[in-house]
């Protein structure tokens, strides 16, 4: 959609033929002469800003955007139908929307376009940082995470994520409340806390995967770099450090990953590197037993008739 024409927002506002306010919703209407309809209505709650935008344009379009207040805000921008997504220059940051998804986005910049498909319905929600903060706590170490993320305001960008249909449901009641006046607000600003919390609520599982990921990927490395080095000398101390855990994670981690412990593992690939060489040199069982690590012969042949059930001078 990048090939399609730039206009700037100031373009399309200019062509603003209505404007009122309905059910404390302003509501505003443009028909563009090139390139169609673009209707929006939106609500300032203060800490939150709600807005709806719906298009039934001629042809795809990229609008240009200028904000001072943009990193003020966590966006979380939803696709009911329809195709948009948000390209930051400065952050080399396309945050893309098929139908019936969401993302969240946190950053630092003040340009940035829209990508618009011919006919969409978005949702855009803006969350204060300060009152976002507030709404993360840091007992969980997903959500301290997060939360010092955007306190050093880091680029934060959760990825495109299909909707829920408890999340449409929520949706639909922000801009469906039976109620008016201050009452119709507060249960519109409790619609869109409980829409944060759905989509926090994926974001544990999302974590909680990267976590289990993240943990696949060190003890892998652990175990290549014991492939690598098992004939040199090791400490529990000196692996963790290496890798940057502790020790007790790395005896737990990899035990659950591979059955055993760090030492045995060691162990046994000694064993099966001195199996090989009394197979395949001419090394007496002495020099193997001090290739691989022991000072005395004997203890390499019980541990090797242990290991394998027979004694090295058998196999010899």
């Amino acid at each position: 959609m990048k090939h399609a024409p730039f206009v700037s927002v100031d373009e399309f506002l200019s062509y603003t033929q209505s404007r009122e306010e309905v059910d404390q919703f302003v509501s505003e209407e443009r028909h563009h002469p090139e390139f169609g309809t673009w209707r929006e209505r939106w609500l300032d709650l203060g800490i939150i800003r709600i807005y709806e935008h719906k298009a039934n344009l001629k042809r795809k379009v990229n609008v240009q955007f200028d904000s001072n207040t943009l990193g003020n805000y966590v966006h979380h921008c939803i696709s009911l139908d329809g195709e948009m997504g948000a390209h930051f220059s400065n952050v080399n940051l396309s945050a893309v929307l098929n139908p019936k998804t969401y993302h969240q986005v946190f950053l630092q910049d003040n340009s940035y376009f829209l990508s618009m498909g011919t006919t969409f319905t978005n949702v855009h929600i803006e969350v204060k940082c300060e009152h976002y903060l507030d709404l993360l706590c840091e007992s969980e170490k997903w959500s301290s995470d997060l939360k010092e993320k955007i306190s050093k305001k880091k680029t934060h960008y959760s990825g495109e994520f299909p909707l829920s249909p408890n999340m449409v449901r929520t949706v639909y009641s922000i801009f469906d409340s039976p109620l008016s006046g201050s009452l119709k607000k507060l249960l519109i600003e409790a619609s869109v806390h409980e829409l944060l919390a759905l989509q926090l609520h994926h974001t544990i599982h999302r974590y909680s995967d990267q976590s289990s990921q993240k943990g696949k990927d060190v003890f892998h490395s652990i175990r290549q770099y014991l492939d690598e080095t098992f004939l040199q000398e090791h400490s529990l101390k000196t692996i963790a450090r290496h890798f940057g855990i502790n020790e007790f994670s790395l005896k737990k981690g990899f035990r659950e990953h591979y059955n055993t412990t760090v030492f045995e593992y060691l162990l046994n690939k000694r064993l099966e590197h001195g199996r090989e060489l009394l197979f395949s040199t001419d090394k007496t069982i002495q020099q193997v037993s001090t290739i691989v690590g022991y000072k005395y012969p004997n203890h390499f042949s019980v541990a090797f008739k242990k290991r394998f059930g027979v004694s090295p001078v058998k196999l010899k």
